[in-house]
C-alpha cells in the first residue's frame, strides 16, 4: 500500500502591523493511509492588505494619531504597540518623544544619565496632572495609563523636555506624520472603524468601512 506524505504550511501574514513580519508554520501532519488523505489541502487565508490614507497634519508639533478598530476576532497575536513601553531620559531628552500605548499599559520611564530628573504627565482633555515624580540617576518611575487619550510628558527639573503619549483603546494605532500620510499593512478583509485624533478638535473624525483583497486609500484630512 501506498504511503502519502503531505506537508503543508500555512502562512499567517495577518501580523496587523507597520513592521516586515516573518512566516508563522501552523505545523503538519503525514497521513499513513490512503484513505486519511484529505480531498483538498485548505486553502490559505484571504491575502492581507495595505490602508493608506491622508489625515490632518501635524498641531503644535504633534502629529494625527490613526486607530482602526472592529468588532470582530483580529486573528493576530502581534499589534503595533510594544508590549514593555519604556521613556527614557538622557541627554536632557526624552526618548522617544512621541509613544502609543494601549490603555491599561504601564510605561516604565527611566533615567540614564547623572542629572537628577522629574517626570509629570497631564491628560490634555482635562488638563490634569495625573503624576509627578522625580528620577534620580539610575532610578526608574512607572505610571499605568487607564485612561485613553493624550499626555504631555515633562521634567519639573528641567522644563526644555518635552514628550508625548497616547493611551489607546486598540492596540492598532499609528502616528501619521507630519504632513498627515499614514498607513497599515497587514490588514485582513473586513468592517473596520477608522478613528482619527487630532491635536486639533474639530479636525477629529470616525468613518466605518469595508477592507477587501485589494489596497485601499482613505482621505481623512478634512473630516466631513
Amino acid at each position: 500500500m501506498l504511503d502519502f506524505l503531505f506537508f503543508f504550511d500555512i502562512s499567517i501574514k495577518w501580523s496587523f502591523s507597520i513592521r516586515s513580519t516573518d512566516t508563522v508554520p501552523i505545523g503538519f501532519r503525514a497521513y499513513p493511509e490512503k484513505n486519511d488523505v484529505p480531498d483538498a489541502i485548505p486553502e490559505e487565508p484571504a491575502a492581507a492588505d495595505v490602508i493608506s490614507g491622508q489625515a490632518p497634519a501635524a498641531v503644535g508639533g504633534i502629529p494625527s494619531i490613526i486607530m482602526l478598530s472592529r468588532d470582530s476576532a483580529w486573528g493576530s497575536d502581534d499589534p503595533i504597540i510594544s508590549s514593555k513601553p519604556v521613556i527614557d531620559q538622557f541627554g536632557l531628552e526624552f526618548s522617544p518623544k512621541l509613544l502609543l500605548v494601549e490603555i491599561g499599559q504601564t510605561v516604565t520611564f527611566t533615567n540614564s544619565e547623572s542629572l537628577a530628573h522629574n517626570v509629570n504627565l497631564r491628560h490634555l482633555e482635562t488638563d490634569k496632572m495625573v503624576f509627578d515624580v522625580d528620577t534620580d540617576p539610575d532610578e526608574n518611575a512607572y505610571y499605568k495609563f487607564d485612561e485613553s487619550g493624550a499626555y504631555d510628558v515633562g521634567c519639573n527639573t528641567h522644563p526644555g523636555m518635552t514628550a508625548f503619549v497616547f493611551a489607546s483603546p486598540t492596540p492598532y494605532v499609528v502616528f501619521a506624520n507630519p504632513n498627515g500620510n499614514f498607513s497599515f499593512s497587514g490588514v485582513p478583509p473586513g468592517s473596520y472603524k477608522l478613528t482619527v485624533w487630532s491635536n486639533d478638535r474639530e479636525a477629529r473624525s470616525e468613518r466605518t468601512f469595508e477592507v477587501g483583497k485589494t489596497s485601499i486609500t482613505v482621505n481623512v484630512r478634512n473630516p466631513s
